[in-house]
């Protein structure tokens, strides 16, 4: 009995800090948003758009460059100069071992010296569950070939005017 006590008390606490807000109001949307594995789970079943990646112009490492298909939970609503906190980025790659990376719009302030509001994640397929999110990739691990930890370097260089998203594809001034 008290481990269903303790995972009652867990998932009302889980369910307070994802539909939290700001002012305790009461407000549609949320001002934070926490992803899990289920989160991912229907991706392929999302609004999704076919790149080729960037232009191998030497300013990319070899492991971002080539084919994927973007994947999004939500698209912004006309006129929305950002992303609305709650909606998930899937990108799977068709090279680089075929991996899959996602952005999470996470809110609170989450990542504020990067890509502020945006959590990242690898995940796998089938079942899709989540093998690192944070502000970018555990230690060791080499995110796009970059040392520096690549999700917040390239993003960032996107710049906020996007909401820090870099595919034209999903660019805010189409929807």
């Amino acid at each position: 009995m008290p481990g269903i006590v303790r995972l009652a008390c867990a998932l009302a606490a889980s369910a307070l800090v994802a539909c939290g807000t700001a002012d305790g109001a009461g407000d549609d949307a949320p001002e934070t948003f926490l992803a899990f594995s289920a989160t991912f789970a229907p991706f392929r079943s999302w609004t999704s758009f076919h790149s080729d990646g960037p232009a191998n112009d030497g300013t990319f490492p070899p492991e971002v460059l080539g084919p994927r298909t973007q994947y999004i939970n939500q698209l912004p609503p006309p006129g929305a100069r950002e992303f609305p906190v709650g909606t998930v980025i899937v990108e799977a790659r068709e090279n680089a071992g075929k991996k899959i990376f996602a952005g999470v719009k996470r809110g609170g302030g989450f990542n504020a010296g990067g890509a502020v509001n945006w959590e990242w994640f690898e995940l796998t397929d089938q079942p899709v569950t989540i093998v690192w999110r944070g502000l970018g990739p555990p230690l060791g691990d080499t995110y796009g070939g970059d040392a520096h930890g690549g999700c917040n370097a390239c993003h960032v260089a996107c710049g906020a005017t996007n909401d820090f998203v870099c595919s034209p594809k999903l660019s805010l001034a189409t929807f």
